[in-house]
């Protein structure tokens, strides 16, 4: 989505919020500062070739895991957007009291929400590009857990689906169950900026300003991983970002890029950005983290530009978590089995991957994210991760980085 259909409505969105009674304790995975999950018209419409004239309707399909969290009760906004008609909002709920109204209620056989009018809502003037102009899909939820969605449809007059596409949001949610999290302070938040003709976030860069060093080491004396949270925006083609780590000591734990000789001590995977939104990158020690100085942390990714100026995205570091495993429980005296038939295939254990929005931890793979990661204004899959080595990262105690 271009950040300029989002600036477009900010100050309906900040009346919208301003009218809002309840608090916003629950999330949308992949929402904007404002806690709005928002979709560009124009962009679902060309993917499909539709015309905005025979738009009427849309329907949001929630992932299962989100449907498991809706059943349970929710409620939030279904707004449809356009410079004319404002932020035109209406209620959705599940769960919601006899005395409330709202408009839309929860589908649970099709796990889905369903605005439709009587009209056409957005006309070829609010898909136009033309200045000021806008026409934007955006959900909010005002109660209820962590939500996110799967599909997104566009509905015809009749109600029916009109080319239905699946439409990543922006953003992954990162599993972090195993794990005690600590929420660490940070200085600031960083932005995207060029550092050997690569672009990167910093986190925590000992040679950069202060403006690069948002985090305390301290922080990470004996963690088991780190989590790091980054906002994208006007992301318009993909980008792989990684985490790229040093610890400064002779044998502390380092990480480079995928293949990278120099890698030892962690591990993390490749995350590729393919829409506005938040994303979490997770790195993994093989070890309890011992901080004996100061360390080095970035989100590095392979995109090339001249200048910071040449970027043409912007990006924030939003949240940086600092991650102990917790106790495993204990094991059972009673589960020994006395079949001693027992073969190798009764003991298969089988996972769901149904919810292919999840990056877990335990369970994810660059190969998995990358096949659930499409960029929604081309439907293309999105590319594959590559290394993103820096030259001479091996030697990171030694050489100045600017």
């Amino acid at each position: 989505m271009k950040i300029s259909k989002i600036l477009a409505g900010m100050s309906a969105m900040a009346l919208a919020a301003s009218m809002m009674t309840m608090g916003a304790s629950a999330a949308i995975t992949g929402a904007n500062s404002n806690g709005n999950m928002i979709y560009d018209v124009k962009t679902l419409t060309e993917a499909n070739n539709i015309k905005i004239s025979d738009v009427y309707g849309v329907r949001a399909y929630f992932s299962d895991s989100a449907a498991g969290v809706v059943e349970q009760g929710a409620g939030g906004g279904f707004i449809f957007s356009s410079k004319s008609n404002n932020w035109n909002q209406k209620q959705w709920c599940n769960g919601c009291g006899e005395s409330e109204t709202h408009d839309i209620q929860y589908d649970a056989a099709t796990k889905s929400i369903t605005r439709l009018e009587e009209t056409p809502f957005w006309t070829d003037v609010d898909v136009s590009d033309a200045e000021g102009e806008y026409a934007q899909i955006a959900f909010c939820e005002w109660w209820g857990g962590d939500i996110d969605f799967s599909k997104i449809v566009l509905l015809d007059k009749d109600g029916k689906e009109i080319e239905g596409t699946d439409v990543n949001p922006g953003g992954n949610s990162v599993d972090l169950s195993a794990y005690d999290a600590t929420e660490v302070t940070l200085a600031g938040n960083g932005k995207a900026k060029v550092d050997t003709g690569k672009v990167r976030v910093n986190v925590n860069n000992p040679w950069g300003e202060d403006v690069d060093k948002l985090i305390t080491p301290a922080d990470f004396e004996g963690v088991d991983a780190i989590a790091v949270t980054a906002e994208f925006d006007a992301i318009t083609d993909p980008v792989d970002f990684a985490i790229n780590f040093a610890i400064f000591s002779d044998n502390g734990p380092q990480y480079w890029g995928e293949g990278n000789a120099a890698n030892k001590g962690c591990s993390t995977e490749a995350v590729t950005v393919n829409a506005d939104g938040s994303y979490t990158f997770l790195l993994k020690f093989d070890e309890p983290l011992t901080v004996d100085g100061d360390l080095f942390l970035d989100l590095q990714s392979a995109f090339e530009a001249a200048t910071d100026d040449d970027i043409p995205f912007a990006a924030k570091v939003t949240s940086v978590k600092a991650l102990t495993l917790k106790d495993a429980p204990a094991s059972s005296e009673s589960t020994e089995s006395t079949d001693s038939t027992d073969s190798d295939e009764s003991k298969v254990i089988l996972v769901d991957s149904t919810d292919s929005k999840t990056n877990s931890a335990a369970t994810s793979s660059k190969a998995a994210n990358n096949a659930s990661n499409t960029n929604p204004s081309t439907g293309a899959a999105a590319l594959a991760a590559v290394g993103v080595a820096l030259a001479g990262a091996a030697v990171v105690a030694t050489k100045k980085r600017k």
